[in-house]
């Protein structure tokens, strides 16, 4: 790593538990004040840029990529901020599906080191994600983007992506997930999301659950937000599993926001031409391994279905890793119900991967036959032995991106 990129890592992040303080409060941890300053430092770049702000607890990074693969297919030069990657950090940060060089990359990071010391003294020490959106920002402006589709990091409200005034708010399906952080109803949890809408200006809801609607709709009529709840599409999109239908109805209502003229040819070939890796990602061969980040209950529920879609009545095989903050039994219990055999493992270099032997043990207290196997490769080897089985590889997009390297396949350079 160059010096700029060992200060990035460096900084207090929540995603590795770098110096972060779950015990704070929210209004503690993160300061928009803070990502806002970083930005005007950096001259305003957000300010040259038209955006779509994406929140939500499932679907909201496939929603990104296939609205930002839409605005790319209709000729605009789209900037693409998601979270978390797979196997190399500047995945998060993409111009027409392409990831920033690593020269360039390199090259912001030490602007922004440059610029954090300029930072007013009381505001306090910017974190990796707060640092990571402004200079994602700053990229895209230098490169001349006419849009920029943003995924918010945790939450709405507080969260660093909200230090931009988006032209468009959008909010996919919600469900629990983070609920020490963002509260332990589908009513707090939305309305956190809520937070990313503004006066005015256009908001596109996926169908949720009664709870959650009647809060995002309550904050639309408090901040005079123009909502529009987008119900699935009935036709498929390219990516498997029919949750994405709803994905990719909020990606092309949100184009046809953004551009009224964007043509039906420009949404098709948007949606068609995507690669979304690790949503589930097939690796082909003997066994097909199935490589999905899902790692809540709804996500895992939504996988489960996919999954046993795919494997049309071959035994399917489970390595699962999952994070401690986490609630492990919500996403066990789906995935369990379709496993004949499970693999416990975890991800390395993560303090807070939760123990493979562990993750066996509530495997096992939920009815599974289940082992723990805390190296990812020597569990994805043992699974790989079961003949005839679909194996999956599941809990984290982190475990995903470690199952790529340890299966040979390099880092998605570009996703159309």
């Amino acid at each position: 790593m160059t010096a700029a990129e060992v200060w990035l890592f460096s900084l207090a992040d929540q995603e590795r538990g770098v110096g972060w303080n779950p015990r704070a409060s929210p209004e503690a941890q993160w300061k928009l004040g803070r990502t806002r300053a970083l930005l005007d430092l950096a001259g305003a770049p957000d300010g040259q840029l038209r955006i779509a702000l994406v929140a939500g607890t499932k679907g909201k990074g496939s929603t990104c990529a296939m609205l930002a693969s839409i605005l790319g297919a209709a000729g605009y030069r789209t900037g693409l901020y998601t979270k978390p990657h797979l196997q190399v950090y500047r995945e998060r940060i993409r111009v027409d599906g392409r990831t920033i060089s690593p020269e360039d990359f390199a090259s912001e990071v030490e602007r922004f080191r440059q610029l954090a010391a300029d930072l007013p003294a009381d505001a306090g020490e910017p974190t990796t994600f707060e640092v990571t959106t402004a200079l994602a920002l700053d990229h895209f402006a230098n490169q001349r983007c006419d849009l920029a589709v943003v995924e918010v990091g945790l939450g709405g409200r507080l969260d660093a992506t909200n230090a931009t005034e988006p032209e468009l708010s959008v909010i996919t399906s919600i469900s629990y997930d983070h609920t020490a952080i963002l509260g332990r109803t589908l009513g707090a949890i939305a309305g956190e999301k809520a937070g990313i809408l503004r006066h005015r200006r256009p908001a596109l809801l996926a169908q949720q659950r009664p709870a959650a609607l009647r809060a995002l709709l309550t904050a639309c009529r408090g901040v005079g937000a123009v909502c529009q709840v987008v119900p699935p599409l009935e036709s498929d999109v390219a990516l498997a599993g029919s949750h994405q239908r709803q994905n990719g109805a909020l990606a092309v209502a949100a184009a046809r926001e953004l551009l009224p003229r964007v043509t039906k040819e420009a949404i098709q070939r948007g949606l068609q031409r995507l690669r979304w890796p690790g949503r589930f990602e097939v690796f082909e061969g003997a066994p097909p391994i199935v490589l999905d980040g899902a790692h809540n209950g709804a996500s895992a529920e939504a996988l489960a279905q996919t999954v046993t879609e795919y494997a049309a009545g071959r035994p399917i095989a489970l390595v699962i890793g999952i994070n401690r903050d986490k609630d492990a039994r919500a996403v066990l219990r789906p995935l369990l119900r379709i496993a004949t055999r499970v693999w416990a493992t975890q991800t390395s270099a993560n303090p807070r991967a939760l123990p493979a032997d562990e993750l066996a043990r509530t495997c096992r207290r939920l009815g599974a036959k289940s082992v723990g196997e805390a190296d990812l490769s020597g569990a994805l080897m043992q699974a790989r032995l079961e003949a005839g089985t679909v194996v999956c590889v599941t809990g984290s997009l982190m475990l995903v991106g470690q199952a790529r390297d340890a299966l040979g396949l390099p880092p998605p350079e570009r996703l159309w």
